[in-house]
């Protein structure tokens, strides 16, 4: 009775003991749910996230593809789930539009044999984004019909007072910059997701 009970006892332990580390193995998962996102979540080693300065529920979510060529990541993407657009390479970074979201490919700066992944909402753009970002990437008509908005790279840029002003992706504001408009206010980056979009470091 005393073996038995033992044997079960160090059942219920194992059983414990995988589930935990079962638990420990899993992501907490991307905040988009688009098939393409929660590919990248899936394939690619999450980062960080950068939260939008107009709303603290719009984010763009940062990972690292590694040891994979900008070349490879789009294919990859392109592969899994064609995108509505496909920007031109300059710069080494690369930009596919898909219905709600913006994916944006650049050389990680820490290493350039890895890519870092940008998955960013079109609303995030039209907010934050510094459009000369885009520059060589797409045409501003092609801009303006994405963001349904008329002329703008224009209007942003008036509200782009100098580069520090608007969002010039992670890799040259390592997720944060500045409103010379209003300094209390800046883009915040957590790589914590639990914590939630507006979650600090």
């Amino acid at each position: 009775m005393k073996r038995s009970l033992f044997f079960i006892l160090v059942s219920v332990m194992l059983l414990l003991s995988a589930c935990g580390n079962s638990q420990a193995g899993t992501t907490t998962g991307s905040f988009f749910k688009d098939g393409i996102a929660e590919f990248i979540d899936t394939n690619y080693t999450f980062q960080d996230v950068v939260t939008s300065q107009e709303s603290s529920s719009d984010v763009s979510e940062i990972y690292i593809a590694e040891n994979k060529s900008i070349d490879e990541v789009v294919t990859e993407l392109q592969e899994y789930q064609e995108p509505n657009k496909v920007s031109e390479k300059t710069d080494q970074k690369q930009a596919l539009v898909y219905d709600d979201l913006f994916i944006i490919i650049t050389e990680d700066e820490n290493d350039p044999d890895n890519s870092t992944v940008e998955i960013a909402s079109q609303q995030f753009v039209r907010d934050n984004y510094n459009p000369n970002f885009f520059n060589g990437l797409f045409a501003l008509w092609v801009l303006d019909e994405v963001l349904d908005v008329d002329d703008w790279a224009k209007k942003r840029k008036n509200k782009c007072k100098n580069t520090n002003d608007c969002y010039g992706g992670y890799i040259s504001s390592g997720g944060f910059y500045k409103n010379s408009g209003n300094s209390s206010k800046s883009v915040r980056s957590s790589s914590v997701r639990g914590g939630g979009p507006g979650a600090g470091k």
